[in-house]
């Protein structure tokens, strides 16, 4: 015999399947509406964060190219520093982590024009050399290298200009070293510049402030610390020193 509880079941069952059938109505209808109400905060909840997310990627991708355009403006606007030079700009493609102050590869090569020994500057100073060339892609040694065969001809500026070399550089607190004679007197602050000399590196190209003079350790000459006016440690782009008449060649 079936129990009353089981008869009641039933009997609902069938009475709701009828009101469905003939009324065409959803049944679940209340389920739904009460799933939705307790499921809202989280749902809410869950597009906020993909909203912010989304957001957070826009903004930082905009932030990106701003400082790219800004750092290409910047490249397009020192072409009349040096007259007797082309520009041609280049993106940092590669760099290695281990000798992050040694070298960078750039996305310009033999198929550009570009040459060995060939000077590399950034909108705030100079850079490096071109030490390899490939057809599509070059590598650039740093001024910030430690190699001990690359050394710089500087003159520290000033009312009685001061004649120094570089050697090697301090990565942690961006300083370049030069050695200078040990009688010479330098202010802090004073301009050093590319002397010219060498054939490489053309006269006048801004290398950075002293920032701070210590004596050497063999008792030659003063070391001066120089505060270097490109920001080495982060480049994107760089333009290449063509001389106007290995162009015209």
């Amino acid at each position: 015999m079936i129990k009353l509880r089981t008869m009641v079941l039933l009997l609902i069952i069938y009475g709701l399947s009828f009101v469905a059938v003939n009324y065409n109505v959803n049944i679940f209808y209340p389920y739904y509406l009460l799933k939705d109400y307790i499921t809202y905060p989280v749902r809410a909840l869950v597009k906020n964060n993909e909203l912010n997310m989304s957001e957070d990627f826009n903004y930082i991708r905009i932030t990106n190219l701003e400082e790219e355009i800004d750092a290409l403006k910047k490249l397009t606007n020192i072409s009349n520093v040096l007259t007797d030079f082309n520009y041609l700009n280049a993106t940092v493609i590669e760099r290695n982590r281990e000798y992050w102050f040694n070298s960078i590869t750039v996305n310009k090569g033999s198929s550009d024009g570009i040459k060995e020994n060939m000077a590399v500057v950034d909108a705030d100073g100079l850079i490096g050399k071109i030490v390899n060339v490939r057809k599509y892609t070059s590598d650039i040694k740093l001024i910030t290298t430690n190699d001990v065969n690359s050394k710089i001809s500087v003159v520290i500026k000033g009312i009685n200009d001061i004649y120094g070399i570089t050697k090697g550089y301090d990565s942690e607190n961006n300083l370049l070293r030069i050695i200078i004679d040990k009688n010479e007197n330098i202010s802090i602050g004073t301009i050093v510049e590319t002397t010219g000399m060498g054939g490489v590196f053309p006269k006048g190209i801004l290398i950075g402030k002293v920032d701070k003079i210590i004596k050497d350790n063999d008792n030659v000459g003063n070391i001066v610390l120089v505060k270097l006016s490109s920001e080495i440690k982060d480049l994107r782009y760089v333009s290449i020193l063509q001389r106007k008449e290995i162009l015209d060649s």
